[in-house]
């Protein structure tokens, strides 16, 4: 009879391995972090805890594989093979729900260092320049659009409301978001921006939303307008927010994403002094490792049962 295994490329505890091997005890327990770790037979892997897109790419290009089920750690989940993945019935989990209040407070952190001078005081730190700031901005004067309002949008809501922030939220469907004071479709989003000192966008990354800041998009804000994406990288076509940068009508830049990642060390954005860039880590939290566990242990009990995974499954037809 053929082995059954888990690969294991996420950080566990003996607590976790032992909750695993309960709840799993047919299933062999791998754990490999390079190449030359793996003393298995990657045909044997059944469940991937975690994603490594060097090491698993096997699991995806060669016959006589048994993957069922992959669960990442991360909430974009685009570096996937998504039509190869529902061909094959392969599911997928990821890790959505974990990461709302340290994305929520990152954006937080971007939107003060600007309007707080908070960001240049540091740059002048570096040469000694006692220089201020002025004019600097309060929160409750900005209306803040939150483009996607899941589970980050809501937490970055709930922080706007609590600063007496405006809140306008974007979805595709219109339907009315906790914490939103109004709520616009997504295909209509630009017919408002005039209303917006500062536009947040945490979109996934599906063909709909491919480049869906642009200079047309760009164009339609007003002049310096406040942006942030913690989203994903090509959500942005990254030379027309260049443009929109040096051009005025955006003051600022907050991003933690990339059309490419790492970002270029010969981009513009390095050495702009509107934009303010860290190295995708907005989701990244002490805790991070142990929810992204419990939504694999709550999926798996359903998994080994035959019944259908509860969280954060992948919708392959809207990929996320």
């Amino acid at each position: 009879m053929k082995k059954k295994g888990i690969w294991l490329l996420i950080d566990t505890t003996p607590e976790q391995l032992d909750m695993i091997k309960k709840v799993a005890p047919d299933y062999e327990l791998y754990r490999a972090k390079t190449k030359e770790d793996i003393n298995f037979s990657l045909e044997d892997v059944e469940i991937v805890y975690g994603w490594n897109k060097v090491l698993c790419k096997p699991l995806l290009t060669s016959s006589g594989q048994s993957l069922k089920w992959i669960q990442a750690m991360s909430a974009g989940v685009d570096y996937m093979d998504f039509e190869y993945l529902k061909a094959n019935n392969i599911l997928l989990t990821n890790g959505s729900g974990i990461h709302p209040i340290p994305v929520a407070e990152s954006v937080f952190g971007m939107i003060l260092a600007f309007t707080r001078g908070i960001f240049s005081s540091i740059k002048n730190q570096k040469n000694k320049l006692w220089e201020r700031t002025a004019p600097m901005t309060e929160l409750p004067e900005c209306t803040i659009m939150i483009v996607g309002t899941g589970q980050i949008g809501t937490q970055v809501g709930k922080l706007a409301k609590a600063f007496g922030m405006r809140t306008i939220g974007v979805n595709r469907s219109g339907r009315p978001a906790e914490y939103m004071d109004e709520v616009v479709l997504q295909r209509d989003m630009v017919n408002h921006f005039y209303k917006a000192d500062i536009i947040v966008d945490i979109l996934p990354l599906t063909e709909l939303t491919h480049h869906l800041f642009n200079k047309e998009t760009f164009s339609k804000m007003k002049e310096n307008t406040m942006f942030i994406n913690v989203g994903r990288g090509p959500t942005v076509n990254t030379r027309d927010l260049i443009d929109a940068l040096n051009n005025g009508k955006l003051a600022y830049a907050g991003l933690d994403v990339f059309e490419e990642e790492p970002l270029a060390t010969d981009s513009p954005l390095w050495d702009m002094d509107n934009v303010m860039i860290t190295p995708h880590i907005a989701g990244f939290a002490r805790h991070f490792k142990k929810r992204v566990f419990e939504i694999f242990y709550e999926n798996l009990q359903a998994y080994v049962n035959g019944q259908d995974l509860p969280r954060s499954k992948v919708d392959y037809d809207r990929n996320y």
